[in-house]
């Protein structure tokens, strides 16, 4: 089967060296990691593309999560690397903390050992439009950049043109699964709640295209800077 990009995936910001795929299991890194390798049909997709995945090991599901990553990439024909990670939290620091530092450790080491030019993750406009919510109240009026660069690495967002139900119908279409973290649904959550409660609520009583201006906003903010 040939994956045709359906979505507004921007190619342009994409290094031309190779490119690791941070593919957590979910319906926007899976819809990536099609969309970048047009489903395994790609020419030269494997010296170009490998999928990184780490299995934080937070949750009951996790080792299955990777199992399912690594056939993924056995699918799409491109090398995979994943680690079985062990998240201790140092002092002060949020488990959610500990564990984008574990992350962010073993990105680096993929970097240099697998001589990689950038890590492209699934961030959608979505995530630009609640990352922007959540980050008036710290007076910040900021949101996701298409590329940045933490510890010496190079992240790569090309799905920020793209709604997250645009990627879950772009997967439905070609009958692909995608795995759901359970912890997405706990409002307690300070993101899930935005995404649940506060977006959903705007939507309804103010901006029926919210996110798509909020992610406007933040890309006129971004210009100007």
């Amino acid at each position: 089967m040939v994956y045709f990009a359906t979505v507004n995936i921007k190619r342009s910001i994409l290094p031309s060296g190779r490119i690791g795929i941070a593919v957590s299991g979910g319906a926007d890194s899976v819809a990536l990691a099609f969309l970048l390798t047009k489903g395994g049909t790609k020419k030269n997709a494997a010296k170009r593309f490998v999928i990184l995945h780490v299995d934080h090991g937070l949750r009951r599901e996790s080792a299955e999560e990777y199992t399912f990553v690594k056939a993924l990439a056995k699918r799409l024909k491109i090398p995979f690397r994943g680690t079985h990670a062990k998240v201790e939290r140092k002092k002060g620091e949020s488990l959610e903390m500990a564990a984008r530092r574990v992350r962010l450790a073993f990105f680096a080491k993929c970097m240099k050992t697998l001589k990689l030019d950038a890590v492209a993750t699934g961030h959608h406009m979505d995530d630009v439009a609640e990352t922007f919510l959540m980050k008036i109240k710290r007076m910040s009026l900021s949101g996701i950049k298409e590329t940045s660069e933490v510890n010496g690495i190079k992240f790569v967002r090309p799905l920020l043109g793209c709604r997250d139900s645009e990627l879950k119908e772009y997967l439905l279409k070609y009958n692909e699964e995608w795995r759901e973290d359970a912890s997405n649904a706990d409002v307690s959550i300070e993101r899930n709640k935005v995404r649940h409660e506060v977006i959903p609520f705007l939507e309804r009583t103010l901006d029926r295209n919210l996110v798509r201006h909020l992610a406007t906003i933040c890309e006129r903010l971004a210009a100007e800077k």
